[in-house]
């Protein structure tokens, strides 16, 4: 039963975080198993699950509903990033090889192929590793852990908020300005165009939520 409840949260998850499962509907348990080829019992446990980390909510006898950042979740996890990634930054300016840098543009050309596709799932995928490969190069395992924890939750808000009209060229433009920071071993500007990068973001999210 485990592994039919693992690999029914992991499904029902990525079809939340790429926006497959929607917020505008009540999620169907009957659906869900007969798309999963499972049982009720496998959904609801991993619905219960998801419930806990924050992604649905599930109202006794009425269904199941994707919950959707508030503007006061999204903004302490922003600020919360921008503290610790800004620290990360500064203690590890210096640590980034020309492969790293070299690595940090290729991921850069990955965003510029999604955001010609319109893919803001792969564009948030390409994202999200470029800010985890800052963890790599000066690696705290406890600020990791922190971060890590609301990685999911992040991914969501991000790919919501790249669907606003503008949003992947300007973040894109962020980020060229954050690694052009980074390979001038610039640790103020390199801030700076994280906090910049992070504050458009929270703007953005919120505002893909208001208008959902």
């Amino acid at each position: 039963m485990a592994e039919k409840t693992d690999k029914a949260y992991e499904m029902i998850k990525q079809g939340i975080l790429s926006g497959r499962i929607s917020s505008k509907q009540p999620i169907s348990v009957g659906s869900l198993s007969s798309e999963l080829g499972v049982s009720r019992t496998p959904v609801r446990e991993a619905l219960q699950k998801l419930q806990t980390e924050g992604f649905v909510q599930i109202f006794p006898n009425q269904g199941v509903i994707v919950r959707e950042l508030t503007s006061t979740e999204a903004t302490q996890m922003y600020e919360l990033r921008i503290a610790l990634e800004g620290y990360l930054l500064r203690r590890g300016i210096t640590l980034f090889s020309g492969e790293d840098i070299a690595f940090l543009k290729e991921l850069l050309e990955r965003q510029r192929e999604a955001m010609e596709n319109n893919d803001p799932f792969a564009f948030m995928h390409f994202d999200n590793e470029q800010h985890l490969f800052i963890h790599k190069v000066y690696h705290n395992p406890f600020i990791f852990d922190v971060l890590n924890r609301m990685a999911d939750r992040i991914f969501y808000g991000g790919v919501q908020a790249l669907k606003m009209p503008g949003r992947m060229q300007a973040t894109l433009e962020e980020h060229v300005r954050l690694v052009e920071a980074i390979e001038a071993g610039d640790a103020d500007r390199a801030i700076q165009a994280l906090e910049f990068h992070f504050n458009r973001g929270l703007t953005s999210t919120i505002s893909s939520f208001d208008q959902a």
